[in-house]
């Protein structure tokens, strides 16, 4: 059975492996990012490039996009030399980024009048899920569409969830941000404080995951980066959840909904990102206590 040509756009630190393992999985790739090196290690691969977003699309069955943030998802897909000026019609996009709903709803009505079908379906689980091909990936739009496709879809994520229309997927990926963002500076508070207090860092861990306060992200973030102290590791920048709880906050203040929580973690991360540390994970925000304190997480030392 043939499998459909993809062309795929934006090959950053998860683009960049979602992309190998459709081609693992035996799926024809059409590759372009702004950044030509990525575009090297994938044709390395079996992938062949594009000179644009729109060359990408033409021809292609299916047209993946993965890019950082909205403004970049409407310059590839609406503006020149993007998507929509290449695909044919009947194509399929399916944007993976996260980005706000309202964008999402945008560019499906855009695609709708080429005749152009839409999911989004953002995805969860940071690079390492990305590279293992364990992705949790969220479907809003056509339920038939993604039935259609899931061969497509399960060669990148474990777990595929439908969630409802077009901006359904985005909406639930920024809750969980919410959630994840916040619960980060739970972890950073409550480990830099039981360290300043005298507290073994292990050993606040080995208890905690034990008890109520135990959660995904203190097995995900506590024993390879606080413990550690190394947060260069890929997982999921610190930019990047800050600007996930931007989008959540932009969403809120659309609706009307208060945010009191999500609003003083942004003010977090953006403080954290003005220290230079956005590039790293996101667990990196513990750096900008233990400089406050004057502690270290990983050693208890002052």
């Amino acid at each position: 059975m043939n499998k459909e040509h993809i062309g795929f756009i934006g090959l950053g630190a998860m683009g960049r492996p979602m992309a190998k393992n459709l081609l693992e999985a035996g799926y024809p790739l059409t590759v372009y990012d702004l950044n030509p090196e990525p575009i090297k290690e994938v044709i390395a691969h079996g992938a062949k490039a594009a000179g644009s977003s729109a060359e990408a699309a033409r021809d292609a069955e299916v047209i993946i996009t993965m890019l950082p943030a909205c403004d970049e998802v409407k310059a590839a897909v609406l503006g020149a030399g993007g998507v929509l000026g290449g695909a044919t019609e009947g194509a399929l996009l399916i944007d993976m980024s996260s980005i706000a709903p309202h964008t999402s709803k945008l560019v499906a009505s855009e695609a709708a009048k080429v005749g152009v079908r839409f999911l989004d379906a953002p995805v969860s689980g940071g690079v390492t899920a990305a590279e293992n091909g364990t992705l949790t990936i969220i479907v809003g739009g056509d339920r038939a569409l993604l039935d259609e496709h899931i061969d497509l879809m399960q060669a990148m994520g474990k777990n595929i969830y439908h969630v409802g229309d077009v901006g359904m997927g985005e909406t639930v990926k920024m809750i969980n941000q919410v959630l994840a963002g916040i619960n980060m500076l739970a972890i950073a508070e409550a480990f830099v404080l039981g360290t300043k207090l005298g507290a073994d860092p292990e050993t606040i861990y080995k208890v905690i995951r034990v008890s109520a306060g135990n959660s995904f992200l203190i097995d995900a973030r506590v024993p390879d980066y606080l413990l550690k102290g190394d947060f260069s590791r890929p997982g999921f920048a610190l930019d990047l959840m800050l600007k996930d709880l931007g989008l959540a906050i932009e969403s809120a203040k659309i609706n009307k909904i208060p945010l009191f929580l999500t609003g003083q973690a942004y003010q977090y991360f953006s403080m954290a990102s003005s220290w230079g540390l956005g590039k790293k994970d996101m667990s990196s925000v513990t750096e900008l206590l233990e400089e406050i304190v004057g502690v270290k997480v990983r050693t208890g030392s002052e």
